[in-house]
């Protein structure tokens, strides 16, 4: 009895130790982002680990969302989940997914060409290895479709809608997400923020029956997008009749005709 209450003494003692350099590891990457300046790209140190970025308010959003609300925190059975990052960006949840999932296996699509040369960079620069990076828009087609951003290289609302990306049009190659499932032994997580796309990726998943291969979807919908009616609860129809489990969390909106970004987190039993 006494060795299982030092034992326990010992995980929690090191849990706390862990959880205090964490939290001085993030109070030293906001110091860094705040004095950030210069000309783009700027580079900062986000938990030690050198990132690139085109501007301080992109990084310090990104690392808001993903390292401190933990919008893509999951739990895996196994210590080397396969994870599918739609809409790596820079590689922000790239970098998040390796430090909670070290052995994982990721597969990472980005459209914005300039934010896939950062991408590239970030990958590279902090030796994630396991990372496959695929410079192309996600689907219901193979081939090319037009993506839209703005005048700041670095945004993260690219596109394939002019209401959401921006005024100039790039030409990008195009696939099904689900050519890549088809060639997949198992998907534990696909993560999603593809700035309105979501639609089409996921009807094409429906169709090709790779929908339920995915055990988790970590997925940002964007709620009347561009002023589009309101189809969430059809969104969700799909989950249901799959058998997912899922749970919501949104933005505020501007009254009940604005545009919000939910948050849905959903897994089914293996």
């Amino acid at each position: 009895m006494l060795h299982t209450l030092k034992r326990y003494a010992q995980r929690e003692w090191q849990a706390r130790r862990a959880a205090r350099g964490e939290r001085r590891a993030t109070s030293a990457t906001l110091r860094a982002i705040n004095a950030a300046n210069g000309r783009a790209p700027i580079e900062v140190p986000i938990l030690g680990h050198p990132m690139r970025a085109f501007s301080r308010d992109n990084l310090q959003y990104l690392f808001t969302e993903v390292f401190m609300r933990r919008e893509y925190a999951f739990d895996s059975p196994r210590p080397d989940p396969v994870i599918i990052d739609c809409g790596a960006n820079i590689g922000m949840a790239t970098l998040f997914f390796k430090r909670q999932h070290p052995a994982s296996v990721i597969h990472a699509f980005e459209a914005n060409p300039h934010a896939v040369a950062l991408l590239r960079e970030n990958v590279t620069r902090n030796r994630l290895s396991n990372v496959t990076l695929y410079a192309e828009a996600l689907s219901d087609k193979d081939g090319a479709l037009t993506f839209y951003i703005s005048d700041d290289k670095g945004t993260l609302l690219g596109s394939t809608s002019a209401t959401r990306g921006g005024h100039i049009p790039l030409q990008v190659p195009a696939r099904r997400l689900s050519t890549l499932l088809h060639t997949l032994d198992r998907v534990d997580v696909v993560k999603m923020d593809v700035e309105g796309s979501e639609w089409a990726i996921v009807a094409d998943l429906i169709d090709s029956g790779q929908f339920s291969k995915p055990l988790r979807y970590l997925l940002e919908y964007h709620h009347q997008i561009g002023g589009e009616a309101p189809r969430l609860s059809e969104f969700l129809r799909y989950f249901d009749s799959m058998g997912y489990r899922y749970t919501l969390t949104a933005q505020p909106a501007d009254g009940p005709t604005g545009f919000q970004d939910v948050m849905i987190h959903a897994a089914r039993e293996p």
